[in-house]
């Protein structure tokens, strides 16, 4: 089960009536409550008025793009564009991967698929997310302390940034990226390192997702006295720490 209070509501968006009855029976059994949607012109608003813990979006719909939908959800304001997504879809190369995690994916399921596999997934990213009630606290020895640099705390056990005290509203792999370069101040990471490291994905043309991952960090952290990350023109990013 999702959690002891409310039960957690998984948005999914597929034009396949027999592969949204088996997700339906499978995120029941499993304790969520699925949404169920077999178009894409209705899901914007249904996000905004139900605010699912996630979105399960097929790629192929019959009237919008995947893609196009993902990219309108991540322009909405607040938590709401932060909503995670996980991509399910019957195109598995690269490059669709690539343009997925360049617009904030989350994750990627490529079908056939199996549907224990696709609710271990979807757990997995509430917990990044900070979405799993289910998990069990994490005892206090074996948790990590928050990352603190001046005015910015990043806490990976929960996944939750905060800026003078305020929570930023980011996605799990923004979170993910913005950690693992402010652990190493200094050091400079080109992108195929981040890819990685961060997205465990080895492809030579798939630097753009990393840009627009920092763009989207710069644009929602803003500038700041005490801690920049730098762009090392034609290698990478560093984490910067300036001097007090």
């Amino acid at each position: 089960m999702p959690g002891s209070g409310e039960p957690q509501k998984i948005m999914v968006v597929d034009d396949e009536p027999h592969i949204v009855e088996v997700i339906r029976l499978y995120l029941e059994h499993a304790g969520y409550v699925p949404l169920l949607h077999f178009r894409g012109g209705e899901v914007l608003d249904r996000v905004k008025t139900e605010t699912p813990d996630l979105v399960l979006l097929d790629v192929m719909l019959p009237d919008v793009s995947g893609f196009e939908l993902c990219s309108q959800i991540r322009k909405l304001p607040g938590a709401e564009g932060a909503t995670p997504i996980i991509f399910l879809t019957a195109k598995g190369e690269s490059i669709d991967k690539l343009r997925g995690f360049n617009l904030g994916v989350d994750d990627y399921i490529v079908k056939p698929f199996d549907p224990n596999e696709m609710v271990a997934r979807i757990k997995a990213v509430l917990r990044r997310a900070g979405k799993q009630g289910a998990a069990p606290p994490v005892p206090a020895e074996h948790a990590s302390k928050p990352l603190e640099v001046g005015n910015l705390s990043i806490d990976l056990d929960q996944y939750k940034v905060c800026l003078s005290g305020s929570r930023v509203d980011l996605t799990p792999k923004e979170i993910e990226l913005l950690h693992f370069l402010a652990a190493s101040p200094g050091r400079v990471f080109t992108r195929e390192d981040l890819l990685g490291y961060v997205w465990n994905f080895d492809f030579s043309g798939g630097t753009r997702t990393v840009d627009a991952h920092v763009k989207n960090l710069r644009k929602k952290l803003g500038s700041h006295e005490a801690w920049t990350i730098q762009t090392l023109w034609g290698i990478g990013y560093s984490f910067e720490v300036r001097g007090t």
